[in-house]
């Protein structure tokens, strides 16, 4: 059997691309900006430019690549699994200024939408797009799934939503059972961009620790949780190989 052909897109971490590739995969990432994983460069699998054009009904010759990585040919054809991060700077429910409500942040808001729709929407039989808690699911289209970096190992919280095209759920287990041990750890941080959260019990507020540190501009911040990407990459590259011998 063939690997799977894996396009990531919008990463420029080699997270996700990197867990693929260590499952068997073909895998691919493309972002505007260069790879920053040795492991990604290694491999020169990484693609520098719009993903609008990775596929046949996108192709297009203006496409720019990094120097590294002369790999026009990926460009025309077929992918079986396309895992996206739209970025959700005009997305989320993070930002909180004055200017929320500006008809310029509104109008790079209907672009963020339509730029999720278009890789939702991208000829691709299995479908993952990611985003943090905001305005998709609560107005343009509820996500599949809800988890959290704690329960396949991280020690923090950040909702993190789902949105899969004929794959199943991730699945995972929080409490040690007969069958499996628990892939949760008890998260003891609480992931926020630049705040941080407090609960009020009665008249008491309550501080919740903010994990900043390792996360300390926004580009750091957008990189994905390693231990949902090994998950994504272990549990679907299983689930599509499995569909691909059955129709054998």
């Amino acid at each position: 059997m063939e690997p799977l052909k894996v396009l990531v897109a919008c990463e420029y971490s080699g997270v996700v691309r990197d867990a693929f590739e260590h499952a068997g995969c073909d895998a691919w990432s493309c972002d505007i900006l260069h790879t920053e994983s040795e492991q990604t460069k290694a491999a020169e699998k990484h693609i520098q430019g719009d993903v609008m054009y990775m596929s046949p009904n996108y192709f297009n010759e203006k496409i720019t690549f990094s120097e590294y990585m002369p790999v026009k040919k990926q460009l025309n054809q077929r992918w079986d699994l396309l895992i996206g991060h739209p970025p959700c700077t005009y997305l989320s429910f993070a930002y909180t200024g004055k200017e929320r409500y500006s008809l310029e942040r509104l109008q790079k808001k209907i672009h963020a939408y339509q730029f999720f729709l278009n890789l939702w929407n991208a000829p691709v039989e299995h479908i993952c797009l990611e985003n943090p808690m905001g305005y998709v699911h609560s107005g343009l289209l509820p996500c599949t799934q809800i988890i959290e970096p704690y329960y396949f190992g991280h020690d923090y919280k950040k909702k993190t939503c789902l949105w899969l095209k004929n794959l199943p759920k991730l699945t995972y287990s929080l409490t040690d059972t007969m069958f499996e041990k628990k892939t949760a750890q008890e998260p003891t941080k609480i992931f926020l961009d630049n705040m941080t959260k407090v609960k009020r019990k009665g008249n008491i507020k309550v501080e919740r620790e903010s994990v900043l540190s390792p996360y300390a501009n926004q580009k750091e911040r957008s990189k994905f949780h390693s231990g949902i990407a090994r998950a994504m990459a272990q549990q679907w590259t299983e689930y599509i190989n499995q569909l691909n011998l059955k129709k054998t």
